[in-house]
Order: structure tokens, then sequence, then C-alpha cells
């Protein structure tokens, strides 16, 4: 059978059935779950959304478009730098991957990290990662960022 338990209003004892009771938890706890996901996704740092990642510690450091002269066309950086430090890392990169012959992989490494680069027409597409990341999830990141300009 149906156990009941005393719930009280305004001092006055009702009588309500377990099975009421206990949806009443179950929608408490689904509510708290939610409220859980929705804080989980609010900290997640600004990512690319791409497949293959295989866990969220996945972290672009910036991302920069350059033509080939040099000259930087967007910028978007993840990590705190003073914009000395921008303007130096800019032409580092640059200067990495402009001389770096064609039949290379689109891979270097860079500091502690890896620049992931792709070339279209006049442009070049770098982005900075960890160095653990996936390469070529990266470059299909560049590929759909092209895509979707």
């Amino acid at each position: 059978g149906k156990y009941f338990s005393a719930v009280y209003f305004w001092g006055v004892p009702l009588l309500r059935s377990s099975a009421f009771h206990n949806s009443e938890l179950e929608r408490e706890r689904e509510r708290e779950r939610e409220r859980e996901r929705e804080r989980e996704r609010e900290s997640i740092p600004i990512q690319l959304n791409c497949r293959f990642h295989r866990s969220r510690a996945t972290m672009i450091r910036f991302i920069l478009l350059q033509n080939r002269q040099g000259k930087t066309r967007l910028a978007k950086y993840y990590v705190p730098l003073e914009d000395s430090e921008k303007h130096k890392v800019e032409y580092e990169v640059h200067r990495l991957i402009v001389n770096r012959d064609p039949k290379f992989t689109n891979f270097v490494e860079f500091r502690t990290h890896k620049v992931i680069y792709r070339r279209y027409a006049g442009l070049f597409f770098s982005m900075c990662v960890d160095i653990t990341d996936n390469e070529l999830a990266y470059l299909e990141c560049i590929h759909l960022f092209v895509e979707i300009l």
C-alpha cells in the first residue's frame, strides 16, 4: 500500500501520499541537476565547437588571421597578454609560419605550445593550443571557420 507522511501547512497537519511526495522530490532533483548542468556550461572557457574534442580541458590560447606581409587582420586572445606581448607573439608566429615549405605539416611548436595554421588564398589562419591537443581537430576547426566566413 501507500505510505502517508505528515505535511504541515500553517501549523495544520495535512496528509499526502508518498507517491505524490516522491514525484515532487524527483522533480526537484531534476531541476537541481539542470541548474548544475547550466553552471558547468557557464564555467567552460570559450572555445570553437569542433568534433573530436576529447575533453573540456582543451584550450585555444589565441587565434590569428594574418596576410602574407604579416599584417594582422584579426586577433582573438583567450589568455591575458599585454599589448606589447601580443605584438611580439604576432610577429613571431608570422615569422615562424610564413617561411615554411608548403609540403611540411601545418603544425609547429611555439614556446611551450603548438601553433596549427592553414593558408587560404593570401591569409594565414593560425591557432595556438596546448601541446597535447589534437592537431587534426583544430585543422578541421580552421576549415569550418573559413567556410563560415
